[in-house]
């Protein structure tokens, strides 16, 4: 109510926000009717928000129309939508300078972004320069990128430090490489007085986990390893079929194996006689004794291969942003990726 009494008086905010909520209904008509209220008044978050809406029902032309408004009149993160709907209609030089234009007016995304582009040229150190920008201002997959290019180098101070930051800020890939450094650290277990083992959930072993439970299927691979290897089946077996039914080629084979060799073992302790196999005339079959792993890390390019980051969708206030960014949105590494998407997508934050 307080909204539409300060929108029929002339507030573009006011004009925006009603915009955007008629807009989240599914009420096309009567947000965008809102919106071009909001340019009305002199705020440019409604020719934005009019892009948004038109990109949104396929209607590429007119929205590249309000993103130009938007962003001829200052608005970054109509700048980086422009940038990125001129690259998906193929127009790379014609994106990159409007990229540009939007990281320097303090686009996260569009810095991010940039890195993407350079990166796909084969141009490192330059996509280096724009992910090292985005990651100091928080940007948590920009985080990722320097720190894997670090691990590249060798830096793994530096790159601890970033895939703290990534992993942190909710990546499962950082959380993996996190992890798998550490485990490259990590001492022998102590062992008991009597021989025993001693096992004390170390940190590494705190991150593989986080990122399991995120979906990453090496990470759930590789804790399904250690929990076989302190001999806990049923957890091991759990994070082995998890991985299996994510695609995981490594996780159904050592799901595979886990099973055999425990109905081998079932078999034993009753006295039964173990599976033969043919061309052994009749001597048991031993099982194989190795465990697939997962790689440390995947090889491949430098630069994530999912999306393009485009930022906050519907804005209500402000000038180029509402100071959030959108984490679900940026490019990510090859198999923990969306569907690609490169248009903008809505939010009221």
């Amino acid at each position: 109510m307080w909204w539409l009494r300060a929108a029929q008086d002339g507030d573009g905010n006011a004009a925006n926000a009603l915009g955007a909520l008629h807009a989240e209904r599914g009420e096309t008509q009567t947000a965008e009717r809102w919106y071009r209220a909001a340019l009305d008044a002199g705020d440019d978050n409604g020719a934005y928000n009019l892009g948004l809406l038109c990109a949104e029902q396929g209607r590429t032309a007119q929205a590249e129309q309000w993103y130009r408004r938007a962003a001829y009149a200052g608005h970054r993160e109509a700048a980086n939508a422009l940038a990125i709907l001129l690259l998906q209609g193929g127009d790379t030089s014609g994106a990159e300078p409007w990229f540009s234009k939007a990281a320097e007016a303090g686009s996260v995304d569009a810095a991010f972004n940039l890195g993407i582009l350079h990166a796909g040229r084969g141009e490192a150190p330059a996509a280096l320069r724009w992910y090292e920008r985005a990651a100091a201002a928080g940007h948590t997959e920009a985080a990722l990128q320097v720190g894997i290019a670090r691990l590249r180098e060798g830096d793994e101070r530096e790159a601890e430090r970033h895939l703290r930051c990534a992993a942190g800020g909710g990546s499962s890939e950082a959380a993996y490489r996190l992890a798998t450094v550490l485990d490259a650290r990590r001492p022998p277990e102590p062992a008991h007085e009597l021989g025993e083992v001693v096992h004390e959930k170390t940190e590494c072993e705190e991150w593989y986990e986080r990122a399991a439970s995120q979906g990453h299927r090496r990470a759930q691979v590789r804790v399904g390893m250690l929990a076989a290897a302190r001999g806990d089946v049923v957890e091991a077996a759990r994070w082995y079929r998890a991985a299996a039914e994510a695609g995981s080629r490594n996780g159904a084979f050592n799901l595979g194996l886990l099973l055999a060799r425990e109905g081998a073992s079932r078999r034993r302790r009753s006295g039964g006689r173990g599976p033969l196999t043919r061309g052994t005339g009749g001597r048991r079959c031993g099982w194989p004794s190795s465990t697939r792993v997962a790689a440390n890390w995947p090889r491949g390019r430098s630069g994530p291969t999912g999306r393009w980051c485009s930022g906050p969708r519907r804005l209500r206030s402000g000038r180029g942003g509402c100071g959030t960014r959108c984490g679900r949105s940026c490019r990510r590494d090859r198999g923990h990726s969306p569907p690609i998407d490169l248009l903008p997508r809505a939010s009221l934050t």
